[in-house]
């Protein structure tokens, strides 16, 4: 898969712009990483063609800021950034450069998804999900293990895929560690050119102060201990267009708006998705001529309180309304999941376990066509 010139050179113009935005404050992380407060106009996204316009929308009223600061690493010297600032990670000393060309082969999958019934796609305006957090093994640094929502619209068939996704994720390539990170991720058009990482290209809008992109989530889960949280929410805007993201710490009560994806970036996200799913996925290389040892999520199997879970899994399904999914349908490749009820489930594993379907095989198919990458 090779990105079309033209969005490369956007992806350029925000390292260039990166580079030249002076900053209000710097940061330096207990962990290495060095933190620019950027004044909120001057972030990444109005590279975009289509926001170069574009109005910084504030976040909804009713979720403001997370108090709460300290599940991400660079907080520890306690320094936050100062009003109508946003943070961002620095690329050039901390993480290089822009993810460059990814396989399209090699992507596992253990999910759960909305079983739809036969007819139309549904519509569906948000999802949400509680994910603990993880610090599962990585064999090889161009391999990676995450957890996160998808959420989907279009088809393979034309490249007019469009794509929303949020989690966590340890990717040694990208972020140069191995510790469990919030990350994003875009596409418009089924991963072939149009597509992106957290702020490492325009689209993305930030608005919170206080929640970093790449940060580092600290302390991750262990096994028969503490089991740190992350909750994810997106939604649809009703009233000004964008798709918002959200997220919670630990009991996933208090959930802050961080920031948003603008309509003008999709092609068939513009009113809503058509799809959802949550779960855990892993990139295996087979740089030895062997599957990978790199784990998803806890690295252990479902059926024991040492697996990785999803749970409170919600879905809106008319704009701003939430409620439990009523019926769903999980699947692995490789990996292992078990459905614990409509709105749970625990993924996962080492290589090698067995495969766990719920799906019928045509199902199977329409549901993963959708998780080639990312």
């Amino acid at each position: 898969m090779e990105m079309s010139m033209g969005f490369l050179f956007l992806v350029m113009a925000v390292v260039a712009r990166t580079a030249a935005t002076q900053p209000v404050l710097t940061i330096m992380s207990p962990d290495g990483d060095i933190v620019d407060c950027i004044n909120i106009n001057d972030q990444p996204a109005f590279d975009h063609p289509l926001l170069r316009n574009h109005t910084v929308l504030e976040a909804p009223a009713y979720l403001p800021d997370i108090d709460d600061t300290s599940w991400q690493v660079w907080h520890g010297n306690g320094t936050e950034c100062p009003k109508r600032t946003i943070p961002v990670r620095q690329l050039n000393r901390t993480t290089g450069s822009q993810p460059g060309q990814e396989a399209t082969l090699g992507h596992e999958y253990a999910i759960g998804a909305l079983d739809s019934p036969p007819g139309p796609p549904s519509k569906i305006y948000g999802a949400k999900a509680t994910f603990n957090v993880w610090r599962p093994k990585v064999e090889q640094a161009t391999e990676f293990s995450l957890a996160q929502i998808w959420i989907i619209s279009g088809s393979y068939d034309n490249n007019t895929l469009n794509s929303i996704e949020a989690g966590w994720q340890v990717y040694p390539y990208i972020y140069k560690d191995s510790q469990p990170r919030l990350f994003l991720f875009w596409t418009t058009d089924a991963y072939t050119s149009t597509m992106c990482y957290n702020l490492r290209c325009p689209g993305f809008v930030q608005t919170s102060r206080t929640v970093l992109i790449e940060g580092a989530i600290s302390p991750a889960s262990t096994i028969g201990g503490l089991q740190t949280e992350l909750t994810i929410q997106v939604w649809k805007d009703p009233a000004r267009g964008p798709w918002w993201l959200g997220v919670g710490f630990s009991n996933g009560t208090k959930l802050s708006a961080i920031r948003y994806w603008p309509v003008e970036i999709f092609s068939r996200l513009t009113d809503h998705a058509e799809n959802v799913q949550w779960g855990g996925e892993i990139v295996d290389i087979r740089a030895s001529g062997r599957h990978t040892t790199t784990e998803m999520g806890s690295g252990y199997r479902p059926g024991s309180d040492r697996a990785a879970y999803v749970r409170d899994l919600q879905v809106a399904l008319s704009p701003g309304e939430f409620v439990p999914v009523s019926r769903l349908i999980v699947g692995a490749t490789n990996y292992s999941v078990e459905k614990y009820s409509n709105s749970s489930f625990s993924y996962g594993g080492p290589h090698g376990t067995a495969v766990h379907l719920r799906f019928d095989l045509v199902t199977l198919c329409l549901c993963f066509v959708f998780l080639l990458l990312v």
